[in-house]
């Protein structure tokens, strides 16, 4: 052994136990759809920039702001709702299909997004409400009065008591079944016009279609063709798992006690108004008359189908489709939402797992870990966790879905009751706090109300750390959470993180680490301390055919390392890679060049043993070019 070798042999050199590592998935044949590993951004556009200054958000702040995602990387913006509504559901009650709500602007204002979209290679997807309009809806008050083909496009039913009702008026109606709404009590709700119950699955203001009537699907293609000549590429279909209910109109089974039943939508169990087959067939038909029509429109790229379904892991992977029949792109993944952070390491494996393994053949993966109903990330796991996150998600195969403002690690903001907007907060289920809290405006910079508006008052209340929390201040700080989110959607362009495969190690309580692979293209291994306490990972004990060194592609803030700097993957002294708590660092075996450190933004690891550390590196790459 050379005396340099041995000298790096003695800085290094210390043993591990060796941990088996779980393949959960093996790159097949490489999907180079637009949208196959993409991120897609959620724009919610109440709170995203205001461009008129009346506190609310709109299409023309939106368009103020593309550029931001071009920066980012990002490629595909998922914006909605935006379509004409009483907002008695913010939005998720649609009073008319084809015009867009005054508060955001004009169809003119959407013609004018697309077209600065285009020029940025930036792809529009929006969000479509099959399962019900608002109580406003012509539609509906032409099927009060019975007009014509409207008479059922809505789901009416004579109550239990129906002959008694119309022989005498003070008698009170009794819905025809148990079925309850999502946000508490009835599903039904009686019209004294059309002397009948009409059903909703959530608030009485939000009238089910009759889904199984053929003019309502014909009206359901009409409008995703009026949206696709305006140039949307894509749509995410809301509530799906509520869209069909059995025509049978039987009880639902009580799961506690009768009390409980009449009122609480958890209470039942949802033989008949969740989850039925034919939510799976009519995704397939959507697929179909999207791409075809795209198709004959000459539209060269293909369509984007999103599916939002709260459903069972078996149920999700029916709206892919099969061999014979194409489904959803992106039946929406909601595992890493409900992550335990009693077992974080073990949860976050199980759910990665849980999705890949059961995806079909030739699919793509999607991860959600933030959205406009859920609390957002800091909330749940506190400010440092941001990175962790953020690497996780980014370096998973398919397509990451990114929540607005998760780039600069936006918190959940406290919304005082006097303030709130949301009429139904999730129907009760969070009652502990509203979904306002994690829809509050966009921190844009440090001047009043974070650069969102100019207005006094926003819609929702700014969270008061935007004085920091913003994107112009992180942009000027290398190692922020908006700098270490644009690296990481840098890294998701490379081969390996396109089409390489995945292996997971799942090796203590508190370290979790991925490496993405891919023959003759560089690895890529990323490590992960979700604990408390500082850890020391000896990576040739937990994989094999690693390199003895790799370079650090990024490390976050605390992680105490450098682009560019050389860690063992075989030594647990010197150089050896050791993580601060919850920090995570991403190596590669691709040469990096050092970062040159700057005043006032030089990271941790100049503070641990900077000189040694220094000394080793000069050494490590003098071995190099010797």
């Amino acid at each position: 052994m050379r005396a340099f070798d041995l000298l790096l042999f003695v800085v290094m050199a210390y043993t591990c136990a060796t941990v088996n590592a779980n393949v959960y998935f093996q790159a097949k044949t490489p999907n180079n759809e637009w949208w196959a590993n993409s991120i897609t951004y959620q724009v919610y556009p109440r709170s995203f920039k205001d461009s008129n200054n009346d506190g609310v958000g709109d299409l023309k702040g939106i368009i103020q702001k593309l550029d931001h995602f071009t920066d980012l990387g990002i490629e595909t913006l998922w914006i909605g709702p935006l379509f004409k509504s009483p907002m008695d559901d913010m939005g998720y009650d649609v009073e008319d299909f084809r015009m867009i709500d005054p508060i955001y602007g004009t169809l003119a204002d959407f013609d004018n997004l697309v077209l600065e979209m285009k020029k940025r290679n930036l792809k529009l997807v929006t969000d479509f409400i099959p399962n019900h309009s608002s109580y406003k809806c012509e539609w509906f008050k032409k099927s009060i009065k019975r007009q014509g083909k409207y008479t059922d496009y809505y789901i009416w039913r004579d109550a239990s008591n129906q002959e008694e009702v119309l022989r005498n008026s003070t008698i009170k109606p009794i819905p025809p079944n148990n079925w309850l709404s999502v946000f508490g009590g009835t599903g039904w709700e009686w019209n004294d016009e059309r002397q009948q119950f009409y059903y909703h699955q959530f608030n009485s203001k939000q009238p089910d279609f009759n889904i199984r009537n053929p003019d309502i699907h014909k009206e359901i293609l009409d409008i995703l063709a009026f949206w696709i000549d305006r140039g949307v590429v894509g749509f995410r279909f809301d509530a799906l798992r509520h869209l069909y209910e059995s025509d049978l109109f039987l009880d639902e089974p009580c799961l506690t006690n009768e009390v409980e039943c009449r009122i609480n939508h958890d209470s039942l169990n949802h033989t008949y108004t969740v989850d039925q087959p034919e939510n799976i067939e009519i995704i397939r038909e959507w697929r179909e008359f999207v791409d075809g029509y795209m198709k004959s429109k000459n539209i060269s790229i293909s369509s984007y189908i999103a599916t939002e379904s709260y459903s069972p892991i078996n149920v999700l992977m029916e709206y892919y489709g099969n061999s014979t029949r194409s489904g959803a792109n992106v039946p929406f993944n909601f595992g890493l939402l409900s992550v335990d952070k009693r077992n974080i390491v073990e949860s976050i494996d199980t759910k990665v797992k849980n999705w890949l393994d059961n995806m079909p053949a030739n699919q793509v993966a999607n991860w959600v870990v933030e959205n406009h109903d859920n609390p957002r990330m800091p909330t749940k796991f506190g400010p440092e966790m941001v990175p962790l996150f953020t690497a996780l998600k980014l370096s998973l195969p398919g397509i990451e879905v990114t929540y607005y403002g998760s780039e600069i690690g936006m918190d959940n903001t406290y919304v005082r009751p006097d303030q709130s907007q949301d009429p139904n907060n999730a129907g009760g289920v969070r009652a502990d706090e509203s979904r306002d809290n994690e829809r509050c405006p966009m921190q844009w910079d440090s001047s009043i109300n974070a650069g969102f508006t100019e207005n006094k008052k926003a819609w929702l209340p700014v969270n008061p750390n935007y004085y920091n929390v913003n994107v112009e201040s992180q942009k000027k700080i290398p190692t922020s959470n908006y700098n270490f989110y644009k690296k990481m959607s840098q890294l998701r362009k490379t081969d390996t993180l396109k089409n390489g495969d995945l292996q997971t190690y799942n090796i203590t309580k508190s370290i979790y680490i991925l490496k993405r692979s891919l023959l003759e293209r560089e690895s890529y291994v990323v490590v992960m301390n979700f604990g408390s306490e500082t850890e020391t990972v000896v990576l040739s004990n937990v994989m094999k055919n690693l390199k003895d060194e790799l370079y650090v592609y990024l490390g976050s803030e605390n992680s105490a390392y450098d682009t560019g700097s050389i860690v063992s993957t075989v030594s647990s002294t010197g150089n050896s890679l050791t993580l601060r708590p919850q920090s995570v660092v991403v190596l590669t075996d691709k040469y990096i060049a050092p970062e040159t450190p700057t005043i006032g933004t030089q990271n941790a690891a100049t503070q641990m043993g900077s000189t040694s550390i220094s000394l080793l590196s000069i050494l490590i790459l003098l071995r190099y070019f010797l």
